[in-house]
């Protein structure tokens, strides 16, 4: 046996001896479930719009996360999809069937916009974007382009909904108007922690440079963006005077818009109802965000089958 497939095999034995054997059930074989699942329409003129990017391997699970949004919000919703350039070939397809009125945006017609709209004021983040350098700037500007609305739901496909997101919903239609917008929490690391490891710059280096502390329990895994606060060319400035950490890019957008929350302010939902962290799903949970490797196991041996309890697969929509 190689020392790959030794390592792979290692990994699985110690993921199913924490969540049981049933872990493998969910993951490969009851996730699939969501497919056969009823269809839920969207409307990209709806006052309410969710924003999400997949790549090959978490698009399945963003089924579970929509569909389970849908379920418990119970509001129409405009569902826009960007697709990571390694997504097979027929998942477009998908959610276009699952989601009938879904604006799934082609790679051209966004590079066309990018080069209009974003080189022009960030010319370093748009070079970025069209190298495909971090998949979470990519959804980040991409959402930027693409929002009819001032505010905006922005979700990883890491998310499942227990019940009705009130909090969201109720931002996503009104609140303060110069906050940079509404996101989930982790549990705050020790403040004798130089680096977290939650972002791609250096927080010292932050505070040196524009007197501002990024907030270290912030998390963009759920969120609802004001849009007018994605100020381009203060994030164009930090780019090129900042330290940046080459290795962590899929933290860019989370980064990005910790470096705006600190600016602009933001609210933060209540981390007891929105789990991001450890934590027992309960009967005030709403949503939980199951980020990181050793929480995704999670996501199939906890999440899914709590969301199939609730009847989703039945439908009522």
């Amino acid at each position: 046996m190689s020392v790959t497939k030794a390592a792979v095999l290692k990994k699985a034995v110690r993921q199913v001896r924490r969540h049981g054997p049933g872990l493998l059930v969910e993951r490969f074989f009851r996730r699939k479930e969501i497919l056969s699942s009823k269809p839920v329409s969207c409307d990209s003129d709806s006052p309410l719009e969710v924003h999400m990017q997949v790549c090959d391997r978490d698009w399945l699970n963003a089924f579970w996360t929509l569909k389970s949004f849908h379920w418990h919000s119970e509001t129409p919703f405009g569902l826009f999809i960007y697709l990571d350039f390694n997504v097979p070939a027929g998942v477009k397809e998908l959610f276009e069937n699952h989601f009938p009125g879904v604006r799934v945006a082609r790679h051209d017609w966004l590079d066309d916009e990018v080069r209009r709209r974003l080189v022009p004021i960030a010319p370093s983040l748009a070079a970025l974007w069209r190298a495909h350098y971090s998949p979470t700037l990519y959804k980040m500007v991409n959402a930027w382009i693409c929002t009819r609305r001032e505010r905006a739901m922005y979700l990883d496909p890491d998310v499942l909904f227990f019940s009705k997101p009130t909090e969201l919903l109720a931002f996503a239609g009104s609140g303060p108007g110069n906050l940079l917008g509404l996101f989930n929490v982790t549990s705050l690391p020790p403040a004798e922690l130089a680096d977290p490891g939650a972002f791609c710059v250096d927080e010292s280096d932050v505070r040196t440079s524009y007197g501002l502390t990024l907030p270290r329990d912030f998390n963009a895994g759920i969120a609802v963006l004001c849009m007018p606060s994605l100020n381009w060319e203060l994030l164009e400035d930090a780019l090129k005077s900042l330290r940046w950490i080459p290795d962590r890019t899929l933290l860019v957008d989370q980064t990005l818009l910790a470096l705006l929350a600190a600016k602009y302010g933001w609210e933060r939902l209540d981390r007891s109802r929105y789990i991001v962290d450890e934590g027992v799903l309960g009967p005030s949970t709403v949503a939980s965000h199951y980020f990181g490797s050793t929480r995704r196991d999670a996501f199939y041996a906890e999440g899914i089958p709590a969301v199939r309890k609730s009847g989703l697969l039945n439908g009522r929509h």
